[in-house]
Order: structure tokens, then C-alpha cells, then sequence
């Protein structure tokens, strides 16, 4: 008999442990490793608490992210114009634009902890025993997908099979294509960041984000 928080922590502390041999440290909620390329993670998702007929479920799940080193270098020039500290590699995030969406359903569908209507106040065992059983494959493809996704060039490529870039998605393209050089390709990413940014009015902040790029294209 385990109470939901109990059951909670050391099923995140299977987690983490699970991570390890992939190189991931840390804590939960989130767990890194730092590559030559960026940083990848892995993590819980926010823990969600549902009542029905006065019995609570726990709903949570594993995410991922990686942060690309050029992007990170980024952030920092970013931070320095606002006149804000530089974040270590470590603690870098975003840009938050490719996840789990590749993954199959059933490893991104959140686990539920249900309490025993035998056993008011404890997990039902079937609910432990089931996280358990598909911990270790969900935690190698979530582990797997985030390292991919520092390799060089690997997050530039996937931003650049999207039909329809949003904005958010073409300043990244920018920055990450910078490290490429200069050329045609990155003079299209040029005219269709402006074109998004004047479509919101703030065609200042394209300029910034290009006259960045083009310096570090410069230097390649």
C-alpha cells in the first residue's frame, strides 16, 4: 500500500536512474546532458489531479527538449542587450520547437495513478505496476530522440521540413542557419522573417535577429 505522493517520488526516482546510463543527470523534474552540439533533457511533465465521485487521479508523463549550442549563444547575445546574466549551458532551453510529436502515441500518452477504492488513500498496485513495466522503453525513446536532436545540424533540418514555418520557427531557421554561412539559403530565411515580423509590426526586432546572423555567417 503506497500513498500518491510516495508512489509519485519513487517512480520519478526510477526515472532518473533510468536516465543515467544514457548520461543524463539531475533531478526531477528535469534531467540533462550537456553534448558539443546543445543540451538535451528529459523531464516530467506537470503533474495534473483530477477528482471523480471524490477519488483522485494523478496524470503525468515524461517531455523533452533540446537547445542547440548556436541557439543557447543566442540567448546569451539576447541576454546581454537586455542587460541580463548569461545562462550556462546547462540551464538552457528552448527554442521549444520540436518534441515528442514523433514519437509514437502510446509513449506520449500520460500515465494515470488512481487510488484503490479497497484501499482509500493508496495507489492501486495494477496503476504502479504498469508505470513500471513501460518506464524503461519510454525513457530509452525519450533519452534516443533528444540526443538526435543535438547532432549536428539535426534540429536545423528537422525546422526546415515544416510547410509552413511560423514566426517563432523562422527566427530559429535564421540562427541556426547562420552557422552555415552565408549564401541563398539564408537570404530567403532573411525576407521571410521580415515578412513575419512586419506582419506584427516589429520589424526592429527582425533586423536585430538578422544583423546577428549575418556576423556569425560572416565568421564561418
Amino acid at each position: 500500500m503506497v500513498r500518491p505522493e510516495s508512489a509519485l517520488r519513487r517512480l520519478l526516482r526510477e526515472t532518473g536512474k533510468l536516465l543515467q546510463p544514457y548520461g543524463f543527470h539531475g533531478s526531477e523534474p528535469r534531467w540533462v546532458r550537456v553534448q558539443p552540439g546543445g543540451v538535451a533533457s528529459v523531464g516530467r511533465t506537470r503533474i495534473s489531479r483530477t477528482w471523480t465521485s471524490g477519488q483522485q487521479t494523478i496524470r503525468f508523463g515524461l517531455e523533452l527538449s533540446a537547445t542547440p549550442t548556436a541557439w543557447w549563444e543566442f540567448g546569451n547575445w539576447r541576454n546581454m542587450q537586455l542587460g541580463l546574466s548569461p545562462t550556462p549551458l546547462e540551464e538552457a532551453t528552448g527554442p521549444d520547437l520540436l518534441n515528442t510529436r514523433t514519437l509514437p502515441h502510446e509513449l506520449t500518452t500520460l500515465w494515470s495513478l488512481r487510488l484503490d477504492p479497497a484501499q482509500p488513500q493508496h495507489v492501486l498496485q495494477t496503476d504502479i505496476d504498469t508505470i513500471r513495466a513501460e518506464l524503461p522503453g519510454r525513457v530509452h525513446a525519450y533519452a534516443r530522440r533528444a540526443l538526435r536532436l543535438v547532432e549536428p545540424d539535426r534540429y536545423l533540418d528537422e525546422l526546415l521540413t515544416h510547410p509552413d514555418p511560423p514566426i517563432g520557427t523562422w527566427e530559429a531557421i535564421v540562427v541556426l542557419l547562420a552557422d552555415r554561412g552565408p549564401g541563398p539559403q539564408l537570404d530567403d530565411a532573411f525576407d521571410q522573417l521580415r515578412t513575419c515580423f512586419a506582419e506584427r509590426d516589429v520589424s526592429a526586432d527582425a533586423e536585430d535577429v538578422i544583423a546577428y546572423a549575418q556576423t556569425r555567417a560572416a565568421m564561418v
